[in-house]
């Protein structure tokens, strides 16, 4: 009996993880929906926490400011540093190279997404955070 309920534990655990690819999926879903500028399909990718945080507008509003630092994006690098949930990673643009860090939920959706050309930076203008 023991050994079945700590096996059904077992099970639902593994479950609840992310799997090894999921954040490089995410960062797939979120370069077609930049390049589209498509903010309600990005909003889909948010968790709830951010999805009450940033209405339709403000999300097309930070897509026109990215944008304005990327252009176009070819493509993201597979992450160099990271996790299951979170990863930092090679942001290939039209005019540069920039990075951006990816932060995802037990659900699979966005927590934290910024593309900059300046991790230290206070002050982003292109970021999604729970975080103040």
């Amino acid at each position: 009996m023991g050994a079945v309920l700590a096996n059904l534990l077992l099970t639902d655990m593994a479950a609840a993880e992310v799997g090894p690819h999921t954040v490089i999926d995410v960062s797939q879903s979120v370069l077609r929906v930049y390049n589209a500028r498509d903010a309600a399909a990005l909003r889909e990718l948010l968790a709830p926490p951010l999805q009450a945080k940033y209405s339709l507008e403000e999300l097309r509003m930070t897509l026109s400011r990215c944008h304005g630092l990327t252009h176009e994006i070819d493509r993201f690098s597979l992450p160099s540093w990271g996790s299951r949930r979170y990863g930092f990673f090679g942001v290939y643009a039209e005019n540069s190279v920039l990075e951006m860090v990816l932060e995802i939920d037990e659900g699979e959706k966005i927590i934290h997404w910024m593309i900059t050309d300046d991790v230290t930076a206070r002050d982003q203008q292109c970021s999604l955070s729970v975080k103040p």
